[in-house]
């Protein structure tokens, strides 16, 4: 697909794929970024897609992304609920913040992209293929990277004095 057939699906299916992601969810903020995301990501793959199919290229790519936007929230929700149900039943403060602080210290002794990996799975909600794709390794490198720092986390956390049943 050259620029100026790209250009053309863009005037072409532009209003269609809105409508579409519109009728989805009905936020039209995340309809724009999600129609955005399916025209960036036609423009990635515009070498192996076919003029004839972008549009559905476009709502596929759409539809996952409102898929994943609700996934992702749904995850963030779900953990805050779990957190604030926490801070509630938690006796002492104090021992929140030493937890934090030895989170922050076990944080900082992990590798780049073990805290990279650990962020974006167990506190974003990302999948381990999304967060491959996004930092460009492989899919078993992520498994790996995330069972290693678990494992290292949980060294650093037992030598501060904490075992999981606290």
């Amino acid at each position: 697909m050259t620029a100026e057939e790209y250009n053309e699906a863009v005037d072409l299916w532009a209003d269609d794929v809105y409508r579409f992601a519109l009728s989805c969810c009905r936020d039209s903020d995340r309809s724009r970024d999600a129609v955005q995301e399916a025209f960036a990501r036609l423009w990635e793959m515009r070498d192996r897609i076919d003029q004839k199919r972008c549009k559905g290229f476009l709502i596929m790519v759409t539809q996952n992304k409102l898929c994943d936007d609700y996934r992702h929230e749904q995850i963030v929700a779900a953990s805050q609920e779990a957190l604030s149900q926490n801070r509630e039943t938690e006796t002492n403060p104090a021992h929140d913040i030493d937890l934090r602080d030895a989170l922050d210290k076990a944080m900082a002794q992990l590798s780049e992209q073990q805290r990279t990996i650990l962020t974006l799975h167990d506190l974003e909600g990302y999948r381990y293929d999304e967060i491959a794709s996004m930092m460009k390794i492989n899919y078993r490198q992520v498994q790996v990277g995330a069972f290693r720092a678990r494992i290292k986390m949980r060294e650093i956390l037992t030598k501060l004095g904490y075992d999981g049943k606290q």
